[in-house]
């Protein structure tokens, strides 16, 4: 149901234009499809700035339907899917010569670890695996970004609050949100914008149990990327609950006796001696993350 874009028949970046919706990959009409047009879906592709529609056809014909026609983009355009066009349609054009082909004049960058490493492909990624936040400081504030059919893209901040927001720390492993972010807080993103209007009721345990719209219409832009701001990095809650089972376990193994030395310390006040020093410690991030949060909304 989500968008995607590839070229076929000829190499990573020259070939015939496809376009995934409903489930299927269809054809591009060139009606009205402009050099500009291509350049958006070669920098779209990672296959530079640039490039040009081929009229001879070198790439084949396709065989399933032709979902887009009459495809006018501006400068202002930064993706394939902002430009306007004739509604979704599975005969957009009836003719197969009508088909765009495109050459892009940069080549594919090869992708970075934190892009593929994690996660390969859709099929096979947890859905933790599946979100991240980026632009913040740590792996617990940033613009939110998800991966769908191959690529990483962005959330646009329409009706984003912090019920959203707390799903998203929550299935990072990073607390609860202290602020729900909009209008690019941490930087624009690029790429597809995979979603809009999340509503979450901040009880779900994961961002797709969530109700959303796959971003089908053009009223959303990367200036309108959502993103969080969390209470603590995973690593802190994962070693306070680490912590916490440890002394649990050592105070089960060691019964209480009667002290031989009055002067001795028990185990329950070392116990709460330590909670208190990590109860400072989170209050202390969290008083940060908030300051950090006031500092940006200004």
């Amino acid at each position: 149901e989500f968008l995607a874009l590839r070229l076929v028949n000829g190499s990573d970046c020259a070939g015939r234009l496809e376009v995934f919706y409903n489930g299927t990959w269809g054809s591009v009409c060139s009606n009205r499809m402009s050099q500009l047009a291509a350049g958006i879906a070669c920098k779209h592709l990672g296959c530079g700035d640039s490039g040009e529609t081929a009229s001879d056809f070198r790439y084949g014909r396709g065989s399933g339907p032709t979902w887009l026609d009459h495809i006018e983009c501006t400068k202002e355009h930064s993706s394939l899917w902002q430009c306007q066009s004739d509604p979704w349609n599975p005969h957009s054009c009836d003719n197969r010569a009508e088909e765009t082909h495109i050459s892009c004049h940069g080549r594919k960058e090869g992708m970075s670890p934190a892009t593929f490493a994690e996660c390969p492909n859709s099929s096979s990624c947890s859905d933790r695996e599946k979100l991240r936040v980026t632009g913040g400081e740590d792996g617990c504030s940033g613009r939110v970004e998800i991966w769908h059919q191959g690529s990483w893209g962005t959330v646009c901040d329409d009706s984003w609050d912090m019920a959203d927001a707390n799903v998203v720390c929550k299935q990072l492993g990073c607390g609860s949100a202290v602020s729900a972010l909009s209008e690019a807080a941490f930087g624009e993103g690029t790429g597809p914008i995979w979603l809009e209007k999340v509503h979450c009721k901040g009880t779900e345990l994961s961002l797709w149990d969530c109700s959303a719209q796959p971003l089908f219409s053009k009223n959303c832009d990367h200036k309108e990327d959502a993103a969080v701001n969390c209470s603590a990095p995973e690593a802190l809650w994962v070693t306070q609950s680490s912590l916490y089972l440890l002394l649990l376990h050592f105070h089960s193994d060691h019964p209480h006796h009667p002290a031989a030395d009055s002067t001795r310390i028990s185990t329950p006040v070392i116990i709460c001696i330590i909670l208190g020093g990590l109860l400072c410690l989170v209050l202390a991030i969290l008083a940060g993350q908030i300051q950090r949060a006031r500092v940006q909304q200004r």
